[in-house]
């Protein structure tokens, strides 16, 4: 069973690798493997590259044996969700009007992966131009959810969840404007990492909002998070909203902080966060703050003002920003857009200035807010998503006597953390009666990733995560 290693930490393969007991091409072919067994039925995939993949793997191969090893990240296999651009590799956006564009560039989170020695292995499917929490693609097909193929992945990342869940892949680099690289995570049972905005370049990615858009990662293991957020964080001067701050060493921090949990002190929000969980989240997320406090953290309640500007923070940005990128394309091209998705954009067109400046306004009142209270503490903690994941004929769900649609109920706890720039993981802490995963966040001071890294890779270890969230195909 080859295939087993790529359903390791990125820490274990790289340390195979750099011992010589594990050659990349060894493992690029245990991800291909993965990928044609499963992604038929999954769909995860949008392209695959495979002979490209295999090349690289022979050239990282000979570098290590020569004595070359750059780092835990060479050898290692990753994708990218099909919004971010790899030089001469298709990408789509999962969309029918880009169906065609082949890139004459990468990304600079691609580059820098490459640079690394990482091996690029394909693109994942994503919600239509990111636009969705779904990830139900009418061009494409729709990634489904490895845990229960009737049910969502999540979106708009849904393929990469879905192919570092299954072992397709050990890391997938994805977008986060709603929660899209969080939502598909919890749902999916992986982790994934929301850095604070201007941490990572956006260079080279398809715009959804751009003053919400944030790039990172999902992977399997916080310490995998940690190693690709080192290399892919760093000012770039292709990327203006890229702060100038110095990149800590995330990995050495992750794995120091293992034995000092007793400084990390813990708020938890009383406001909105809980107003609508499912029974199975509110349950799990419980036993989840008992296994903190067991691991000798301190954890408190908090109370959060402006809470009622979360909606109206983030909608006006995420809907008129969209509106304004695809306007052309709406006028020229609406027929080729899928239907939820062309509704979505042209709702975005009624977006006054008024609502626009507003936000901008709400959401700095609310970010001042969320600094206020990190001042104190140095993590927040709160679910991931109301629900675990639903089927793919729900339109809406009933939690509590309330009905919020499936949209609505997905990205409502993660939006505020878009449109605050506040750095956000999702780790998978539990299962529902029905075996379906459930995810906690994790929020931090601006730049402190370390902080929420730190907390992530010290629970998982106690909890034994990593073989926990194996989905049972």
């Amino acid at each position: 069973m080859a295939s087993l290693i790529t359903l390791e930490s990125i820490k274990t393969m790289s340390d195979r690798i750099r011992d010589g007991d594990l050659s990349p091409l060894e493992l690029v072919e245990a991800c291909l493997e993965r990928i044609n067994k499963f992604d038929s039925s999954l769909d995860a995939f949008i392209t695959i590259l495979e002979e490209r993949a295999r090349i690289d793997a022979k050239i990282a191969e000979k570098q290590i044996k020569e004595g070359i090893y750059i780092g835990p990240l060479h050898g290692i296999p990753f994708s990218i969700k099909d919004v971010i651009c790899a030089e001469g590799v298709k990408c789509t956006a999962g969309s029918k009007i880009m169906s065609d564009y082949i890139s004459k560039i990468d990304a600079t989170s691609v580059a820098k992966m490459k640079k690394a020695g990482a091996i690029l292995i394909g693109t994942n499917n994503t919600h239509e131009f990111a636009c969705g929490i779904t990830n139900v693609n009418p061009h494409y097909g729709s990634s489904r959810n490895p845990w229960n193929a009737s049910k969502l992945s999540g979106g708009s990342s849904g393929g990469s969840a879905v192919s570092v869940a299954v072992g397709m892949v050990p890391a997938s680099l994805a977008t986060d404007t709603s929660g899209s690289i969080r939502v598909p995570s919890s749902l999916c049972g992986v982790v994934g990492l929301k850095p604070t905005y201007g941490r990572v370049s956006k260079y080279g990615i398809v715009d959804l909002a751009p003053s919400l858009d944030h790039v990172g990662c999902i992977t399997r293991s916080a310490w995998d998070a940690a190693a690709v957020l080192q290399i892919i964080a760093g000012r770039d001067p292709l990327d203006p909203n890229t702060e100038n701050k110095k990149v800590p060493e995330y990995v050495k921090i992750v794995e120091g902080e293992e034995t000092s949990n007793k400084r990390i002190s813990v708020g938890i929000p009383e406001e909105y966060f809980f107003d609508y969980l499912q029974p199975d989240v509110e349950r799990t997320f419980l036993e989840f703050i008992d296994t903190i406090k067991s691991m000798d953290i301190s954890v408190f309640d908090v109370h959060i003002r402006e809470v009622d500007k979360i909606y109206e923070s983030w909608r006006p940005l995420r809907l008129g920003e969209s509106a304004e990128i695809h306007l052309k394309w709406l006028q020229t091209r609406s027929e080729d857009y899928g239907e939820d998705v062309r509704r979505m954009l042209m709702k975005g067109t009624e977006v006054s200035a008024v609502d626009y400046i507003r936000a901008h306004k709400f959401r700095k009142e609310l970010r001042n807010e969320f600094v206020r209270l990190l001042k104190n503490f140095d993590v927040l903690i709160v679910p991931t998503t109301p629900i675990t994941a639903p089927g793919f004929d729900e339109q809406a769900v009933d939690i509590g006597g309330q009905t919020l649609q499936i949209y609505q109920a997905l990205s409502r706890q993660t939006i505020v953390f878009d449109s605050t720039g506040l750095p956000a993981i999702s780790i998978p802490v539990g299962f529902s009666k029905e075996n379906m995963p459930i995810g906690a966040q994790i929020i931090g001071p601006p730049f402190k990733e370390e902080k929420i890294l730190s907390l992530a890779y010290a629970y998982e270890r106690v909890n034994g995560s990593l073989m926990k969230f194996t989905p049972p195909l």
